[in-house]
């Protein structure tokens, strides 16, 4: 049958596709759309059958192709991980990203820095270098972990005191040890190293008081209003670290002699120890006796050590290897310490934790050969002058007390006598004079010229001796004790400064001197 009108061969072709095919068709191949009009009547019925068919499929497959690419821009824009621009909010970024967790807190490790060059000495910058911050005051904890059966470890047995006499001097650092606290080695050294009748009666009542103020538990505490003093005593401290108010408080009882199986007061010592010994936290790096501050963990650590030189005690020889253990491990790669452990060190916690360990030498027990190198290194890194004096964190402001610790390490550490640093700073101090109420500096300042030996020691000894015996307190309950006013030692209190004081004046004794006595090997 003829058919009159005119048609395309597209609309059969399109039967059934989207009209996205459609616009894509007609974009990408014009040449298809746009053919000529063909007429029936002009082709053969076969031709114009298989031309039709080929223009559907090709409609199909560029459909297919079409639907393929719509889909995967859609996948596309559904998971895209969004960039996040500098200028993005915290907020903005919450949506796309899980919220970052805290980091567990990790100790500080800082690379030692090269040592810097000392600067010299100058007289006004030790006047003026009296800042040296407190300790912080942090509450300590409730109560110490119990502690886990330890076999003791081998003790290396200090030679026992043949004669009272002191021993000749050398040249060496070879004494140092606690025979002199013997009673019959006490008389002889009190009498030919420069103490008193009335410097012996004065560390008495200065023990009777501290005895006075221990409390219930065994411990003492810087804040020393027990019942029994029902705040009779004046200037009570405020830190609260109670290791180391019960240490400062063992360690004049224990330098005259007073041990848990002798002496007067070896009740009040035997709790004081049972006390520390209830207080540590065993912990992987060893016995934490902190209790807020480092100050606390190098005070304790001499106390058990030196209660193990004197007594054998196995249950003291655990607990204080365990506390050198946990010093060790606090340290700074740098090689000091300070209030926590891993801190960039300072001079005032270096040196009680280097008394530590040299205690713990002296007691046979175990100190890292290492540990002593890195504070080896971080005096280096702070001495003045070159080596005679020393600042508190650094080279510059070189003060007194920094030096007079830093040369009490420096004879511990192994100096000669005759080092000519070791004269210097010596001299350094001895010009300088005891101070009347910076009785910090004089602790380690008169172990200084006293181990010296120096020509000033007579002159420093009698003049602070005298001071001492002309200020301690008979007034009613503060009878026997000691207070200056003074801000190193105000968190302190009364009994910090009634410690020391007690300490200076066994110096005779408390340590035998330590160019005089082997004692422990270096």
């Amino acid at each position: 049958m003829a058919v009159d009108s005119t048609y395309t061969c597209a609309p059969r072709a399109w039967t059934g596709c989207s009209p996205v095919t459609v616009l894509l068709f007609v974009t990408i191949s014009p040449t298809v759309t746009l053919l000529p009009p063909i007429r029936p009547h002009r082709l053969p019925r076969g031709l114009t059958r298989w031309l039709s068919h080929r223009l559907h499929a090709t409609a199909v497959l560029l459909s297919g192709a079409a639907h393929a690419v719509l889909i995967y821009a859609i996948f596309s824009l559904l998971h895209a991980t969004p960039a996040v621009h500098v200028g993005s909010s915290a907020a903005d970024i919450a949506l796309f990203e899980p919220p970052q967790l805290p980091a567990l807190l990790v100790i500080p490790q800082i690379e030692p820095t090269p040592a810097p060059t000392g600067l010299p000495l100058e007289a006004a910058l030790i006047d003026e270098a009296t800042t040296v911050p407190d300790a912080p005051q942090i509450s300590a904890p409730l109560a110490g972990a119990k502690h886990a059966k330890v076999a003791p470890s081998p003790i290396s047995k200090a030679p026992p005191v043949e004669s009272s006499a002191p021993p000749a001097a050398t040249d060496l650092p070879i004494g140092g040890g606690f025979e002199g606290r013997k009673t019959n080695a006490r008389a002889q050294l009190v009498a030919e190293q420069g103490g008193s009748p009335q410097s012996e009666a004065a560390v008495e009542r200065g023990l009777v008081w501290l005895v006075n103020h221990q409390y219930p538990d065994g411990g003492w505490r810087f804040n020393h209003h027990t019942a029994a003093c029902d705040k009779r005593c004046r200037n009570a401290g405020t830190h609260e670290s109670t290791t180391a108010a019960t240490a400062l408080a063992l360690l004049p009882l224990l330098g005259a002699g007073h041990t848990p199986r002798e002496g007067a007061h070896q009740a009040a010592v035997g709790r004081g120890l049972a006390y520390l010994h209830s207080r540590m936290i065993r912990t992987p790096h060893g016995g934490d006796l902190q209790e807020g501050t480092m100050y606390g963990q190098g005070l304790a650590t001499i106390a058990l050590c030196e209660a193990f030189a004197l007594t054998g005690d196995p249950q003291l020889n655990a607990a204080a290897q365990e506390s050198l253990d946990f010093i060790a491990w606090s340290q700074h790669l740098g090689g000091g310490w300070r209030y926590f452990p891993g801190q960039p060190g300072d001079m005032t916690v270096l040196g009680w934790q280097w008394m530590a360990l040299k205690s713990g030498q002296m007691a046979g027990l175990s100190v890292p050969e290492r540990t002593l190198l890195r504070a080896a290194d971080f005096l280096d890194r702070v001495e003045a002058e070159g080596g005679a004096s020393y600042g508190y964190q650094g080279p510059d402001n070189p003060a007194l007390t920094p030096t007079a610790i830093g040369l009490l390490c420096r004879m511990y550490s192994g100096w000669r006598r005759t080092n000519p640093r070791l004269i210097r700073g010596v001299d350094l101090l001895a010009d300088a004079g005891p101070s009347y109420d910076d009785m910090y500096f004089n602790y380690y300042a008169t172990q200084v010229l006293h181990h010296a030996e120096a020509p000033g020691w007579d002159a420093w000894n009698e003049r602070l001796r005298n001071h001492l015996i002309a200020t301690q307190s008979s007034r009613d309950h503060e009878d026997g004790s000691w207070y200056f006013t003074d801000y190193h030692t105000a968190p302190g209190g009364r009994l910090c400064d009634t410690a020391l004081a007690l300490m200076i004046l066994e110096v005779y004794y408390r340590h035998l001197p330590l160019y005089g006595y082997k004692s422990v090997e270096f």
